[in-house]
């Protein structure tokens, strides 16, 4: 593969007018004023009725609801994707935020529903998600409704907690978005948005990943107290919205949302601390030996090989790797990926403002996601092509089942994501023949799952030790710098010179924000899919075919239902420790070549 400036290829951008035309279009106006009509016909219809509502006037109810939910999700989707790709434009930030104020003011008209449902007699509601009922298939909706009884809030106080997000929650992810898009740094005369310059740190070149590292500390430390700001008043927000729900920890609103029994975290989060010193210690032991150091610099966390080719893809390069690897596993999926590079499903460039990073939002079930990444051309963001296109193929196959069942919790959704970047790494590494080449593309898979699964634990933890320190009282910028350091001192070991610079690094990740403690799904999905592609290897007949049921069913069936087909049980202990052996296992390979 030659060598070649991305930046200069014709990346992909998105045709959002599958949404909407355009921001002030009469399609907006008309929705919003839909929504809010629906709203109140909504309220109007089914308030204090819900524990009285018999098969029939269920199915009427769903049928409205999720009516309503497809025009208000439509609505929603189309501001913060606008937004994402320019994160530094007024006039999307006022269309974002005025959208957002108006949904959750006629959101609030139907917070009845989960509160009415709630108020079901046990034995109504037995008769109701009966095996006979025609409303069976949302047994899974109620039970997961029914599971924060215990943690629900009278009808006023919900909507006014619903009310105030606007100008709270909202706000203030906001203002983490708006200045971290505008972080940017020089070096050598060149200006670099936050995206390029984290891509620096993956350089052959070691003084221009110091450099990247020392420029970057620096402008987080000029902006060190906005983002000290937003953490302390969102978890102080969470602490007193959990104390008034009588959460026991600042986690389990997160365990109840993605339907998970806390054990089975804690089992996975001790399996993965457990195993510090025989994965991510030992690997960048054998990286710095690799690389003829004593210690390596912080900034070495992610650097290439000696030797090691750091190949650049084309963008029509990625696009064939990840087709033909999702198309030979199972054609009906190649044939999902390919319209989401044919029909504008994808935005790839790289520029000012965009959102860093990358996602897949999957919109409303009448539409299609939208993916979101900055390509640079490298390994690394073709397995996150690949990533996200796994969870666009997920969101499409589960749209069937509405949008009330179609939504995956998290622990599920990163499952389809890491399968497809298996599925494509393997065919990286099955077509090269080069022993240097190889142990280059081996180290690079070994450092994204340590990115999947150690990081991810340890922002886990991370999150954990914050949010709990808070709520002794206000936490300093540096206290939280100091909770970074130690859990990273942790987690990655003793061969790294801790640049003092790196301790304010907490501050450019999103989830800590956006989704606190969505962190350990991804560590979750990882042992999920390791444990799958283990099976699929082992020649399980229909493997395919009952894979694609279980993408297929999106949040209709639980971790449990969906796992039985292939044979495994994630509540055992030893579950978690099959996928951190693949990485020990990678690891010996590695040390093997070398």
């Amino acid at each position: 593969m030659a060598h070649l400036e991305i930046k200069k290829q014709k990346l992909p951008s998105w045709d959002l007018t599958d949404l909407y035309p355009t921001i002030d279009s009469p399609e907006v106006k008309k929705d919003l004023l839909n929504v809010d009509q629906m709203t109140k016909k909504f309220r109007k219809n089914y308030r204090g009725k819900i524990s009285k509502l018999k098969e029939k006037g269920f199915e009427k109810l769903f049928r409205d609801w999720e009516y309503l939910e497809r025009k208000s999700g439509r609505l929603l989707s189309f501001a913060q994707l606008m937004h994402c790709q320019i994160t530094t434009c007024q006039d999307r930030i006022k269309f974002l935020s005025d959208v957002q104020e108006k949904l959750t003011k006629f959101n609030s008209r139907i917070l009845f529903l989960p509160l009415e449902i709630n108020e079901m007699n046990d034995k109504h509601y037995k008769k109701i998600v009966s095996k006979k009922s025609c409303l069976n298939r949302y047994k899974i909706f109620f039970e997961k409704t029914r599971a924060m009884k215990p943690y629900q809030l009278s009808e006023e106080l919900e909507n006014l907690l619903n009310d105030y997000a606007s100008a709270s929650r909202n706000a203030w992810s906001k203002l983490f978005d708006e200045t971290i898009s505008e972080i940017n740094v020089e070096m050598s005369g060149k200006e670099y948005s936050l995206e390029e310059t984290l891509n620096l740190f993956q350089s052959p070149n070691s003084r221009m990943r110091e450099s990247a590292g020392i420029q970057l500390a620096k402008r987080f430390q000029e902006k060190l107290k906005i983002f000290g700001r937003i953490t302390n008043s969102l978890a102080k927000e969470k602490q007193i919205e959990d104390n008034w729900r009588k959460f026991k920890t600042p986690a389990q609103s997160r365990h109840l949302l993605n339907d998970i029994n806390p054990k089975i975290i804690t089992n996975l989060r001790d399996s993965v601390v457990d195993s510090y010193s025989e994965t991510s210690h030992k690997y960048y032991q054998l990286k710095a030996k690799l690389m003829g150091k004593k210690k390596l610099k912080i900034w070495d966390r992610n650097a290439p090989f000696k030797g090691g080719k750091r190949t650049q893809i084309s963008w029509d390069q990625a696009k064939h790797l990840v087709l033909e690897s999702y198309t030979d596993f199972n054609p009906k999926m190649g044939e999902i990926a390919k319209d989401f590079f044919d029909r504008g499903w994808i935005d790839a460039g790289i520029s000012s403002g965009k959102t860093p990073g990358a996602f897949s939002h999957p919109t409303v079930t009448d539409v299609h996601p939208y993916i979101l990444l900055n390509y640079f051309g490298n390994i690394r963001d073709v397995m996150t092509l690949s990533h996200e296109i796994g969870h666009g193929i997920h969101q499409v196959l589960a749209s069937k089942q509405g949008e009330i069942l179609s939504t995956t919790p998290l622990t599920l959704a990163e499952t389809a994501s890491v399968f497809g970047e298996m599925l494509t790494f393997e065919r990286i590494l099955k077509e090269e023949k080069n022993r240097t080449q190889r142990k280059y593309l081996l180290a690079g898979k070994i450092e994204d799952i340590i990115n999947t699964v150690i990081r991810q634990i340890s922002f886990y933890d991370f999150e954990c030790r914050v949010h709990d320190q808070r709520k002794n009282g206000e936490i300093t910028a540096d206290s939280i710098s100091r909770i970074w350091m130690d859990i990273s001192k942790e987690s990655l070991g003793d061969c790294f010179d801790y640049d003092s610079r790196y301790q304010n690094f907490w501050v450019y990740i999103p989830h800590f924000i956006h989704s606190p403690f969505y962190v350990y799904a991804y560590a979750f999905g990882d042992g999920m899919v390791n444990a799958l592609y283990s099976t699929y290897q082992s020649g399980m007949p229909g493997f395919q075919n009952k894979y694609l049921e279980m993408l297929s069913a999106g949040g209709s069936k639980n971790y449990n239902q969906l796992l039985t087909p292939f044979g495994l049980d994630i509540t055992k202990k030893n579950f978690w420790v099959k996928g951190i052996n693949v990485l020990k296992n990678l690891i010996d390979e590695l040390e093997s070549l070398s």
